[in-house]
């Protein structure tokens, strides 16, 4: 899978980040995005994994995925910098939705 999913990266696919599987308990997502990074998938491509590639897939790129003014106040605050240490993506401190903190619970 591994092999495939840097064919597709390379190719121009659009990646959207997270499993197919819909069955499984483990949910440390780190090892996803270190493969991401060993198949030659920069920084920017893996963002865009988890923001504007599923927005514009699902129709929401009008209000979603990005970080301007006017668009939904759709917010997740890492411990770490990404840029620096891929696996950062995984570890989530607060997550915002429309505004309101959904995580961890108020």
């Amino acid at each position: 899978m591994v092999a495939e999913l840097g064919a597709y990266s390379q190719a121009g696919g659009d990646i959207l980040f997270g499993t197919d599987i819909g069955y499984t308990d483990h949910y440390d997502t780190a090892l996803e995005f270190t493969l991401m990074s060993q198949v030659g998938m920069t920084f920017q491509q893996i963002l865009a994994s988890l923001t504007t590639n599923p927005a514009r897939k699902f129709g929401y790129s009008n209000r979603r995925g990005r970080i301007a003014k006017g668009m939904d106040a759709d917010l997740v605050v890492l411990d770490g910098d990404p840029w620096k240490d891929v696996t950062a993506f995984s570890r989530v401190r607060r997550v915002v939705q429309g505004g309101r903190l959904l995580y961890p619970l108020p």
